[in-house]
């Protein structure tokens, strides 16, 4: 009877590995299975999440940063970013400091649904676009909880974390700062064009409202260069539309700083020309906040760099 027992237990983890590995529909509702909790509205529709999840893992950026905001953190977490750069396969620098003892489940964009099965967690956060065609098996693993726009991404994480008093303080701080922000610039506020680029290996990017970096700078209330102030993430533009760079003041970042266009840039005749430039208004910022980040951590950490180099330094 104990082996009988054995083999039969061992069967339904065998099927439930299946179950996840290809998909198959589930016969209940998102998260039925897991017992009783809280019912939390999802991009996907409710979710019923445990009254204090223990064992949470994050499969995207945004769920990581705003998870280690509200003081949770997860067992595991997938990392972001590109192959060529140097740091690749590791969690952001900005967060190094609040992540020692998460394991690294490997890039966000390659689910390992065993690893994570094996993780036996009893929440999954992540978000639609890097997830969404992958809820119905997540679910079965434990109540997923995907968010649909950055804009909701932390009220609904901390509803999942019953951390939604965490929440109104983290959003009420960032209001308060870009108040701050605000007040400081005055006037220059509606005069100030902020241009974002990105130095990639081979290509350039000009970055828009639709991007993180945009969002935030949205929020403040700085305006976008014509080029720029448009409902897209970004553009790639050649070394002939250098002028589409321009604004009162450039930030830029870089995936590697050992391989971008960046100097092949800085160095062209057309670069010299720009407002800018000319008025060494041109600064560097982190690849990791300004476009990875997604969270709240990383907006500040945006807002920052609003602060620095245009309160503390300008022109």
């Amino acid at each position: 009877m104990r082996y009988l027992k054995g083999a039969l237990l061992a069967i339904a983890a065998l099927v439930l590995v299946l179950v996840v590995a290809c998909g198959g529909p589930s016969q209940q509702a998102p998260s039925a299975s897991f017992g009783g909790g809280r019912t939390v509205e999802t991009a996907l529709g409710e979710v019923v999440v445990p009254q204090s999840p223990q064992r949470v893992v994050v499969l995207a950026q945004s769920a990581l940063d705003n998870t280690l905001a509200l003081g949770v953190k997860p067992i595991a977490s997938t990392y972001a970013g590109f192959p060529q750069r140097s740091d690749y396969g590791n969690f952001p620098d900005y967060l190094a400091n609040k992540t020692e003892g998460i394991a690294n489940i490997g890039h966000a964009s390659q689910s390992n649904f065993e690893a994570i099965l094996a993780l036996n967690p009893d929440l999954i956060l992540s978000n639609v676009d890097d997830h969404g065609q992958f809820y119905d098996r997540l679910s079965q693993i434990a109540p997923t909880v995907l968010v649909e726009t950055r804009a909701d991404a932390l009220t609904t994480y901390a509803e999942a974390l019953g951390k939604t008093e965490q929440a109104e303080a983290l959003t009420q701080d960032f209001e308060a700062r870009m108040q701050q922000f605000r007040q400081q610039m005055g006037a220059a506020l509606q005069t100030t064009e902020v241009s974002v680029l990105r130095f990639r290996p081979n290509q350039v990017r000009l970055y828009m409202k639709d991007s993180f970096c945009g969002y935030i700078l949205e929020q403040v209330g700085l305006p976008r260069p014509p080029t720029q102030a448009k409902d897209k993430f970004f553009e790639t533009v050649s070394l002939e539309a250098v002028p589409a760079m321009d604004g009162d003041v450039i930030f830029y970042f870089e995936d590697n700083p050992q391989d971008s266009m960046a100097q092949q840039v800085m160095t062209h005749p057309l670069w010299q020309q720009l407002l800018a430039v000319q008025q060494e208004r041109v600064y560097p910022v982190s690849f990791d906040t300004w476009f990875l980040g997604n969270g709240i951590l990383a907006a500040n950490a945006v807002l920052d760099d609003l602060f620095t180099y245009l309160i503390d330094a300008p022109a």
